[in-house]
């Protein structure tokens, strides 16, 4: 991916962000790109989890890098970074063969470049897909963990994740800005774990009770989530996601034989930025969930996965088909 990036464009940031902009062969470098695809939990290697570790000087639970690893998105990045390889150059792409085949599908490149923006702060200490008000809190409301946790109690380290998180935001905005406000397409790539464990809260105690959760006993008795979800409602019931993009995704993944749903796991809340970058630009914004189930090889929670390649292009494919199908802008 290119590196060199326009004035306008957000720079990567050591510990914050990463940014990186592919263009397609011959793609004009001093024009906005077309998409963009957000990766805010992309801190998905234990390096991740230990460098926002050292900027911080309090104690924490011994075992909260396996907090980390249950809750981090693995495979985001890799699925992100497959789209914006096969929408720039969708003709070395054998997956999108069976993909690209209905009326207005194009094989030849339809998007000129795409900017990737891969958030590294470890969500374990701060979650920069959350609107940060007030101190830490442990409660989690519509199955949503909470933006900054409660063993998150020493002044000085708030102080220091709260800039981090404002200065991830500030990238963040000045991505939508370059794209969306020129009349761009946005994706919200997350991964989630295959089924939907319910603890009481985030505290010293996350470990233990995820444990129980996961423990062969319980673990069957969870429910399942989606292979994919598509996030395009709010709380209340408006539509904020490209209603075209959401038909050509559903399309692209049920002719690959994968499932996907709508709103099944959760919705836009006002606590996500996801909701605050959807309100801004309706119809432009697009959050997707898929399971961790279909990219690691193999999926263990509690230890750092490997993301089967295979299984990312595959999971890709009919993303970057999706928006292939319906336009970008």
């Amino acid at each position: 991916m290119e590196t060199a990036l326009q004035p306008d464009l957000p720079v990567s940031l050591p510990d914050v962000c990463e940014v990186e902009v592919e263009v397609a062969p011959g793609g004009r470098r001093d024009t906005p790109p077309e998409v963009l695809i957000e990766v805010p939990h992309g801190a998905t290697r234990q390096h991740h989890f230990a460098a926002t570790r050292r900027r911080l000087a309090g104690q924490f639970p011994a075992d909260l890098e396996q907090f980390f690893h249950v809750n981090t998105d693995v495979g985001s990045i890799e699925c992100a970074r497959y789209v914006a390889r096969m929408v720039t150059s969708p003709g070395d792409y054998s997956e999108l063969e069976e993909l690209l085949d209905a009326p207005g599908d194009t094989r030849q490149p339809a998007v000129a470049s795409v900017l990737v923006l891969r958030g590294l702060v470890a969500r374990t200490f701060i979650d920069c897909n959350r609107v940060i008000a007030g101190g830490a809190s442990s409660s989690l409301q519509e199955g949503l963990t909470p933006g900054l946790p409660a063993y998150v109690s020493r002044a000085q380290d708030v102080r220091t994740l709260k800039s981090m998180h404002a200065d991830y935001q500030r990238a963040a905005t000045r991505a939508y800005e370059a794209v969306c406000g020129a009349g761009g397409t946005a994706l919200i790539l997350h991964t989630y774990a295959p089924r939907s464990i319910h603890v009481d809260g985030v505290d010293e105690g996350i470990v233990a009770a995820l444990r129980r959760a996961y423990d062969p006993a319980t673990y069957g008795s969870w429910d399942r989530r989606p292979d994919v979800d598509v996030i395009s409602e709010t709380v209340d019931g408006r539509r904020l996601a490209p209603e075209a993009l959401v038909e050509a995704l559903r399309d692209r993944y049920a002719r690959i034989g994968i499932e996907i749903g709508e709103n099944a796991t959760y919705r836009l809340d006002e606590s996500t930025m996801g909701y605050a970058h959807s309100a801004r630009y309706p119809g432009r914004v697009l959050c997707i969930e898929i399971s961790r189930g279909l990219l690691a090889d193999p999926f263990t929670p509690f230890v750092e996965m490997s993301i089967s390649d295979r299984q990312a292009r595959r999971m890709a494919a009919p993303i970057a088909a999706a928006l292939l199908a319906q336009g970008t802008g």
